[in-house]
């Protein structure tokens, strides 16, 4: 890892944490006897999933280049988990419009202060193991960014079996004179198959798609324009008054009457030409969208609780006695 040398300086950071969670909700009440949002909760340790995205994304990029989508409703565990992150670097998205906007209003503040920069993309729900190797490829496909400013690099993770709660990414032909042999061309997307089609797919040697994704702000914004022209139009309108007296105002408006969109189905799925994947090998990636994966994947490295495995034991015999109390949660 290099650092934050002069190869880094114009990589900047965006991690989304704007989202309710509502699928794991109930779980993280009945688990944990907490109400908030999953990225902001200690399932392993004592730091959130938010802090741990921040802290792993700060091994490559400094504090002050990464932007953190925010909802306003969360104000509260906001103030306490990330009051210290430097000023300007909290982006309050007022409405959730899916994962077009959600990484729009960063980028267009990015775009603002670095016209060149390049960008890469964290969702902060994501539990990762090797947390070193896995910046190791952030870095590289940084370097693949610089060599083909055109490309738009996704990380894929190989399968360990068919699932059909995640999007997969079937990857095609390598691209040639790129240094790094193992990024490939995306054939196409595959969201969220049946489970016939979830094997096929896992058989096929497709790969499971992080959506950690890492590009130039001037070529989402290119793909934006083309594909999201009407979403385009309402940040046009929030670019122009960032920095304003207005600008919240502004967003406020615009975010009330836009449309949602996926980045995925909105922009990725219609401009496969210029996408590509590079896959992570060796490590264990788990997309925390629901509490059987959380559980699943704490149990796998050993770290789930004792409280939540007398929980699970008491939800199976609800005549044992419990030695912890809610109270304890």
């Amino acid at each position: 890892m290099t650092g934050h040398n002069i190869c880094n300086n114009l990589l900047w950071g965006i991690v989304l944490a704007g989202g309710e969670g509502k699928r794991i909700s109930r779980f993280v009440r009945d688990y944990y006897g907490l109400d908030i949002s999953k990225q902001y909760v200690a399932f392993t340790g004592k730091r959130s999933m938010l802090q741990h995205t921040l802290d792993r994304v700060e091994r490559l990029i400094p504090p002050e280049r990464i932007l953190t989508v925010v909802n306003p409703d969360h104000i509260s565990e906001i103030q306490i988990q990330l009051s210290g992150r430097p000023s300007g670097t909290l982006i309050f998205q007022p409405y959730n419009r899916e994962t077009a906007p959600g990484i729009l209003l960063p980028l267009i503040h990015i775009f603002r202060r670095d016209p060149d920069a390049r960008i890469a993309i964290f969702p902060s729900d994501h539990f990762i193991l090797e947390e070193e190797r896995f910046m190791h490829y952030i870095e590289s496909g940084d370097r693949m960014i610089q060599e083909f400013p055109d490309q738009t690099i996704l990380l894929g993770i190989r399968p360990d079996g068919p699932e059909t709660e995640y999007g997969w990414i079937e990857p095609a032909e390598p691209i040639k004179g790129i240094s790094n042999p193992g990024l490939r061309r995306v054939g196409r997307f595959l969201e969220k198959p049946d489970p016939l089609s979830a094997n096929k797919f896992y058989e096929d040697g497709c790969l499971w798609n992080t959506f950690v994704i890492l590009t130039k702000a001037k070529t989402l914004i290119k793909m934006a324009i083309e594909y999201l022209p009407g979403i385009w139009m309402n940040f046009e309108r929030i670019l122009a008054a960032i920095g304003t007296n207005r600008e919240y105002l502004i967003v406020e408006r615009e975010y009330r009457y836009m449309e949602e969109a996926t980045l995925s189905h909105g922009i990725l799925e219609k401009d496969s030409a210029d996408i590509s994947v590079i896959e992570m090998e060796g490590g264990f990636w788990s997309d925390w969208g629901s509490g059987e994966r959380v559980l699943e994947t704490l149990e796998r490295i050993g770290s789930l609780p004792i409280r939540l495995s007398e929980k699970i034991n008491l939800l199976s015999n609800p005549y044992a006695v419990p030695a912890w109390n809610e109270a304890a949660l």
